[in-house]
């Protein structure tokens, strides 16, 4: 068994050219933000959390899970001190003792007792790339083995944009609200920073959105910071390898996987993964998912 869970983390990952994207542009700055979603309405107190980032670029930009490439970064960090291999195809099947996943960390211990930490394709897997000269939005998603490109258009939300004004970490921000797949949000926009997007989906106005959420405050995008891009070049490009996919032929894989899942095991039911637990601490109990950010059903 622990080979065959490593086996699926080779056949989606082992692949080097699952790792490199069609390098489509290059961050020049990145705002963070602090994503809260109540996922499951019997649990208000324990909704989901996360560290995101919006990478900006001339024409692309990426909104990805930070918190992931903290951690990757910690494992290649960890394992190049230690002298071992940060790369997964290194890994030989045959000279596994154990293997444990945590929080979408994999450790792999050898027969010989070396250990190597990793996390695989942390940049690519549930993040959003939007291609704003094509007017393009990508999700990127893996499901059965297979690293999915889930394309639609860039949302074109009706935003109607208010005189009401307020402050945002010194940013004097202005407030708009939009509907959008079956939420009502208001976001407040920054125009003294003119970029025609926002986390998630969310986008449109003239100025970067800083802070979301809808009117329930069930679904919160909270700002964080913003910074230019210092150091190394950090690419912006879907994955290459990835099989490009609607949303709709997307969802009917995903329920083909589930139900087959469900047939294996008895019959007994379908059961919905919610998100995972963070850091290593179990989730005081499993959510439900039934209040997905998404309302709206995938014609």
């Amino acid at each position: 068994m622990q080979k065959m869970i490593f086996l699926f983390f080779l056949g989606i990952m082992g692949n080097r050219s699952l790792l490199e994207a069609q390098v489509a542009d290059t961050a020049f700055a990145a705002a963070r933000y602090s994503f809260v979603h109540i996922s499951d309405t019997t649990q208000p107190d324990n909704p989901f959390k996360e560290n995101t980032i919006l990478y900006l670029g001339k024409n692309m930009s990426n909104y990805t899970n930070y918190d992931r490439i903290e951690r990757a970064q910690k494992a290649k960090a960890n394992a190049q001190n230690k002298g071992l291999s940060v790369d997964i195809k290194d890994i030989d099947p045959s000279n596994i003792k154990s293997i444990s996943i945590n929080d979408g960390v994999a450790t792999v211990t050898s027969n010989n007792g070396a250990v190597i930490s990793f996390v695989p394709n942390p940049g690519a897997v549930n993040s959003y790339f939007k291609d704003q000269s094509a007017l393009k939005l990508s999700y990127i998603a893996s499901g059965g083995g297979k690293l999915f490109s889930v394309e639609e258009k860039i949302p074109a939300i009706e935003w109607i944009i208010s005189q009401e004004t307020k402050i945002i970490q010194g940013m004097q921000c202005q407030k708009a609200v939009g509907d959008f797949k079956g939420r009502t949000y208001e976001a407040w926009f920054c125009s003294q920073l003119p970029y025609n997007n926002g986390p998630w989906k969310l986008g449109g106005l003239p100025g970067l959105i800083i802070e979301a959420y809808d009117t329930k405050k069930e679904v919160m995008f909270n700002f964080t910071s913003f910074e230019n891009a210092e150091g190394e070049p950090i690419a912006i490009g879907v994955p290459s390898d990835a099989v490009k996919t609607t949303p709709k032929e997307f969802k009917q894989y995903q329920d083909a996987i589930t139900n087959g899942r469900a047939g294996i095991a008895g019959g007994g039911g379908v059961v919905v993964a919610g998100y995972g637990s963070r850091n290593g601490a179990p989730a005081p109990k499993p959510r439900k998912m039934n209040n997905p950010i998404e309302k709206e059903t995938v014609k």
